[in-house]
């Protein structure tokens, strides 16, 4: 925004917006400027300080601080007077410029300013690399393989108690049956023990 009356300079600031891909809005008296600088949004303000009018460019300047914009504002004066820097800064002016207005100091201002009107760059996440271990160093001009590390100790499993199995039941019967007496010879209860004697046995068919 240039709040200026004088033709030859709004054309001069024109021009150098231009340059930048900037847009400049102009008001000629400080009334109107102040009724509509809520809606503009200006990036920067310059701010002649005889303007038409009943408002000066300095009251503009601290009504606008009243207000609480924060919106830089550069004083512009064709009369440049001894202390005319202290007053415009102190009434809330940020910096201040004499006519004719310096080219290439308008053209740096400009710059600056569109720089701080930027917002800040977004940090990129910082991500963690994990440092490689250094390589060894040659021993007697030869260089020998890192030593490989003891593998942990593993931990102990529990032994399980052998519990003895079952005997088969076959085990514990006897291996010999009981041998019968030989159906060949029969001992002959009826006779007495003292004499032993043996039954004959049963005569077969047949000459003796």
């Amino acid at each position: 925004m240039y709040v200026e009356d004088n033709p030859a300079n709004i054309s001069l600031l024109q021009r150098i917006a231009r340059m930048g891909g900037h847009e400049v809005i102009n008001y000629t008296n400080g009334e109107t400027a102040l009724s509509n600088f809520e809606k503009d949004h200006a990036d920067l303000v310059l701010m002649d300080l005889q303007l038409e009018g009943r408002v000066s460019g300095l009251d503009v300047v601290k009504q606008l601080r009243e207000r609480g914009f924060k919106t830089p504002i550069v004083a512009v004066t064709a009369y440049a007077m001894v202390g005319d820097r202290e007053r415009c800064i102190e009434a809330g002016c940020d910096s201040y410029l004499s006519k004719p207005l310096p080219v290439a100091e308008l053209v740096e201002m400009v710059q600056t300013y569109e720089q701080k009107s930027k917002p800040p760059p977004v940090p990129l996440p910082v991500v963690e690399v994990p440092v490689s271990a250094p390589a060894p160093a040659p021993v007697n001009g030869e260089i020998k393989a890192p030593e490989a590390s003891a593998p942990a100790p593993k931990a102990e499993e529990p032994v399980a108690a052998s519990i003895p199995e079952k005997a088969p039941e076959a085990a514990l019967k006897p291996t010999e049956e009981p041998i019968e007496p030989s159906r060949a010879a029969k001992i002959d209860l009826s006779a007495p023990r003292s004499s032993n004697h043996v039954a004959d046995p049963a005569p077969q068919s047949g000459s003796v």
